[in-house]
């Protein structure tokens, strides 16, 4: 096996179990690597530090599977993180048929996605060196879920970048194009082979329960990024009166209607519109709301987009400002780990300080319990709502 010695500064972070070894960490190898192949990390002194797989061609260069040295990278060390990760799942009593199976370096899988939809699971691999071990994982989730399919998401970019090509579609037995999940009260149709990431954002599970609470009767309430409806119907169910819903996506609107007649819920207006756009003339004519949720893909994907994501998120938080009631709730958050809460409370800072209305946080929010994410890396904990009302 490939023997992999790391620089004194990165071997630290490895002994502290983070699990990425940076190309400028590595000091040396045994021998030429060759992608996607498992290795052995060791220090300067040559000392024992992890077993991962490596692909030399990208920034992070080796990705940590195990930190024990009698704990190798085998079929069967798969088999049980994610069996693992099963049964972590079943503890957690989610009220829900739909949830995330497997969270990458969160259940010390990186460089795989799992979600969960009924009877079906649609996985996605983001590293060369996990897609190489991607008979193994198929038949782990195959033995320990029994779905009746299994369906692949690729994304371009990422296989781009890790150089390797996979065609997305079903893997293994059947999977429709839509299927029907349940949350709590509510149903909605999910969308596997066009929904964004793998068909609905699980992670806001809880944010969506949260936001159910602010309603009061009645209230007059916009759902910004809706995507395919879940803020919307949430508080259209809680009692909200009017309810507008805002996408750039034809598609999303589509399913957002389709998820609203599903619970038989009328009285929402969905609207094709630029958010910034539609938050501008809201503002030029003076509507106003009782609660505004912000949920707006990555402005962030690197550290190199946090200014101008910044920008933009003080933008929709001045025109949030403006047309929310005193009183009223903005619910705002970020699904990238380059925008952390610090981040996201300096842009309502300097909103509130250039439109001159005070704020007070009521609630914070993190990805829910089915996102793990490791305190020994930060980059695990990628999604923040902040919860404000306007004083």
């Amino acid at each position: 096996m490939l023997q992999v010695r790391v620089r004194p500064g990165g071997e630290d972070k490895i002994r502290n179990f983070f699990p990425w070894v940076y190309k400028s960490e590595i000091a040396g190898y045994s021998r030429k690597p060759i992608k996607g192949e498992h290795v052995v990390i060791r220090d300067a002194g040559g000392h024992f530090l992890g077993y991962g797989y490596i692909n030399p061609t990208t920034n992070i260069s080796i990705r940590v599977l195990s930190f024990n040295k009698a704990e190798k990278i085998t079929k069967d060390l798969l088999y049980k993180r994610v069996e693992d990760a099963y049964n972590y799942r079943r503890r957690l009593s989610i009220n829900s048929n739909a949830y995330r199976l497997v969270h990458s370096e969160g259940d010390l899988l990186p460089g795989l996605i799992a979600d969960v939809y009924d009877k079906y699971v649609v996985v996605e691999f983001t590293t060369y060196g996990m897609f190489l071990m991607r008979d193994w994982v198929i038949q782990a989730i195959q033995d320990i879920l029994r779905p009746e399919g299994i369906y692949e998401k690729t994304n371009e970019h990422i296989q781009k970048v890790e150089g390797f090509r996979s065609v997305e579609g079903v893997i293994w037995g059947h999977v429709p194009e839509e299927v029907k999940i349940w949350e709590h009260d509510l149903e909605f149709w999910i969308n596997i082979p066009q929904g964004q990431k793998t068909g609905f954002f699980l992670d806001q599970r809880g944010a969506r329960r949260f936001i159910r609470q602010l309603v009061k009767e009645g209230d007059r309430c916009l759902d910004v990024f809706c995507h395919t409806g879940g803020f919307a119907i949430s508080m259209k169910k809680a009692g909200a009166g009017e309810v507008i819903g805002v996408d750039s996506s034809e598609l999303a609107l589509h399913m957002a209607s389709k998820n609203a007649e599903l619970n038989q819920i009328s009285g929402i207006k969905w609207v094709e519109s630029d958010a910034f756009d539609f938050l501008k003339e809201m503002h030029k004519s003076g509507e106003k709301f009782d609660i505004v949720v912000i949920d707006p893909p990555s402005f962030a994907k690197n550290k190199a987009a946090v200014e101008s994501a910044m920008r933009g998120y003080k933008e929709l938080l001045i025109r949030a400002l403006h047309i929310t009631k005193p009183g009223g709730y903005i619910a705002v958050y970020s699904c990238s780990f380059h925008i952390d809460l610090d981040h996201l409370m300096k842009a309502v800072l300097l909103a509130s300080h250039d439109v001159r209305k005070q704020v007070r946080v009521i609630g914070i929010s993190f990805q829910d319990l089915d996102h793990p994410w490791l305190l020994q890396m930060p980059n695990t904990m990628y999604l923040k709502g902040l919860y404000l009302e306007v004083v």
